[in-house]
């Protein structure tokens, strides 16, 4: 910004840059080819500038309030597909022991219910209802909600807990038996997402992008699937809409209407 300001203004003094000004740094960065996030960071560097310069008393208003940046496009997020997350259930891909069980109950519950991964790691076994097949869950501001689980993955639960080291009453633990913490469930669900995906990044919230996707694809409304992840709004929820317009394309690309001439 400096050298912009520098060269077409010939003002070294950021405190009194101009609104009009800031409006020709950003359509030059446009005219660049600068994309509209790297546009919004630039210019988000020198509103940080500007409350620095304010507190101190030397400047008495934002010039950069007035400004209009681009749109940045929300980027989709990441989700398994469908096949995958069913060979990774279906195929011998965990372990026979209790190490194993606890990561195939932990990467099940992450898919199977959209818990965040400090949920999970904040599950106790109380929190399993096994006659109800049922989980408690305590979101963002200790918020309670229930979520059913599968009988499969109810199975797995008891049988983890019953083969775990004895510890506290935390429902999954590390190796060493220790309450877990999120690099270590980072890296156990990456390690079996690789097995499955080539997707760069495998992380535990990837699974509940792709939990609240593959619902909203077998036509779960959008509603039901913002209670199950917890959201406070529907706008949370709306995102993973676009996995499920994007499919509509490809099925629009596919039809063969699409390749029907105009005549006929």
């Amino acid at each position: 910004m400096k050298k912009f300001m520098t060269e077409t203004y010939e003002e070294l003094d950021l405190t009194k840059v101009e609104g009009e000004w800031i409006r020709s740094w950003v359509v030059s960065m446009v005219q660049e080819g600068k994309s509209p996030r790297t546009i919004h960071r630039k210019v988000s560097v020198y509103r940080t500038f500007v409350k620095f310069a304010r507190r101190q008393g030397m400047m008495e208003f934002n010039p950069a309030d007035s400004v209009v940046l681009p749109k940045v496009e929300r980027r989709m997020p990441e989700v398994v597909p469908e096949h995958s997350m069913s060979k990774l259930f279906t195929e011998d891909v965990f372990d026979t022991d209790w190490k194993g069980r606890r990561d195939r109950s932990m990467i099940a519950l992450l898919y199977e219910t959209g818990i965040r991964m400090s949920e999970l790691i904040g599950l106790k076994v109380q929190d399993v209802d096994g006659a109800r097949k049922e989980l408690r869950v305590f979101g963002k501001g200790r918020k309670e909600r229930m979520l059913p689980l599968l009988p499969s993955t109810m199975e797995s639960i008891m049988q983890h807990v019953m083969d775990r080291p004895l510890g506290d009453d935390d429902l999954f633990v590390t190796d060493a038996g220790s309450s877990l913490y999120p690099s270590f469930v980072y890296r156990r669900v990456n390690h079996y997402l690789g097995e499955v995906s080539s997707l760069q990044k495998c992380s535990p919230h990837v699974l509940r992008h792709t939990f609240a996707t593959h619902l909203l694809n077998r036509g779960a409304e959008l509603a039901a699937v913002k209670d199950l992840l917890g959201h406070a709004s529907l706008s949370s929820t709306q995102v993973y809409t676009q996995h499920t317009t994007a499919k509509l394309k490809e099925f629009h690309k596919a039809s063969p209407l699409n390749h029907r001439t105009a005549g006929e």
